[in-house]
């Protein structure tokens, strides 16, 4: 660590005012015994021909600069004292620089395992693919995040359906066993057999069903996700849980740092942490910004971090389900021509 300039300065200035006072004394006092203490006398005869008085007047000097001597040892005492204090400062800044990286060095790893745990998603999902017959599809990495759009539009229509119909297999015992005769019939069988298949598929009870009436927009969004999460959980409970343990530790390490910090140190910590929030944003896709919106909707203390980092500031009105769904204080969307501007 290097030493501050002025504190090379004032070091310079005790040193050099330590000798010129030396000097200083030392002529004005020889000065002081021979005009003044111990003068000549009126026959011109100097008391250097007293061999006792010359003696005393060493004597005296010797004195003083005994005292002087101490003086110095008291200097370098300070002296040293200044240089262990800031040989502590370093160590205190050494140790610190070691805690920034540790930090830095955790934080990083712990954005990797996200990407790694975003790509190992892999899971299937059923649907009908006509009125009497299934079909499902993989969705691998994630390749997940852009179909949980479709399967959360999927479950808020099915809760939004006017009747509760229980889905049975196609057959001869079935009411649905005779084939429609044209297609008009035969795409609005799909539509109701598919809703049936949707409620039974994520396990829609009709007592949920039936709450769905009474609720808001948002609020149907709220039980949407958490039917769909309830469904994918050992898909998305890990990625959700992870992504939190990121932020949170983002915000604990915050706090640690803003101790006893003023004002204007306090807002540079604020800043220095929002850039790595803007990291763990920067890794996120739209449709997994998306995913995270309805998440944080059953989350508080997730939904709390997502608004003190504005993790979901690139994520605009239209990438919602529904427009009226941007009503989170804090949470302010803008739309894409806003963010064009």
């Amino acid at each position: 660590m290097k030493k501050p300039k002025e504190d090379k300065d004032y070091r310079k200035i005790i040193i050099y005012g330590a000798i010129i006072t030396v000097l200083v004394l030392w002529i004005a006092s020889w000065l002081l015994i021979d005009y003044v203490i111990f003068p000549t006398s009126e026959d011109n005869t100097s008391l250097f021909g007293n061999r006792g008085a010359f003696g005393d007047k060493f004597g005296f000097i010797n004195s003083l600069f005994s005292g002087l001597a101490l003086t110095g040892i008291i200097i370098s005492i300070y002296f040293q004292q200044k240089e262990l204090s800031l040989q502590r400062n370093e160590l205190i800044e050494t140790r610190e620089e070691f805690k920034d990286q540790n930090f830095q060095t955790t934080f990083f790893n712990l954005l990797k395992t996200q990407r790694q745990l975003a790509e190992e998603i892999n899971v299937t999902i059923w649907n009908l693919k006509s009125y009497d017959s299934l079909r499902n599809t993989d969705f691998k990495g994630r390749v997940f995040f852009n179909k949980s759009r479709t399967e959360l539009k999927r479950v808020i229509k099915a809760l939004k359906s006017d009747s509760y119909n229980e889905y049975s297999e196609w057959g001869e015992y079935s009411e649905y066993y005779e084939s429609p005769t044209n297609e008009y019939e035969a795409h609005s069988l799909t539509e109701s057999r598919r809703i049936a298949y949707t409620l039974k598929y994520y396990r829609i009870s009709k007592e949920t069903w039936q709450k769905a009436k009474d609720m808001q927009s948002i609020e149907v969004a709220r039980l949407a996700y958490g039917v769909f999460f309830n469904r994918f959980h050992f898909v998305m409970g890990h990625y959700f849980r992870h992504l939190y343990h990121i932020i949170n530790f983002l915000d604990e390490k915050e706090k640690e740092r803003k101790i006893d910090k003023t004002g204007p140190e306090k807002e540079e910590v604020e800043k220095e942490f929002q850039s790595y929030a803007d990291f763990v944003q920067a890794q996120m896709t739209t449709p997994e910004l998306f995913l995270l919106f309805y998440n944080s909707l059953s989350f508080p203390k997730l939904q709390k971090l997502l608004i003190k980092y504005n993790i979901l500031e690139n994520l605009t009105i239209e990438d919602l389900l529904e427009e009226d769904h941007n009503c989170i204080d804090g949470i302010n969307l803008k739309s894409r021509n806003e963010l064009l501007k």
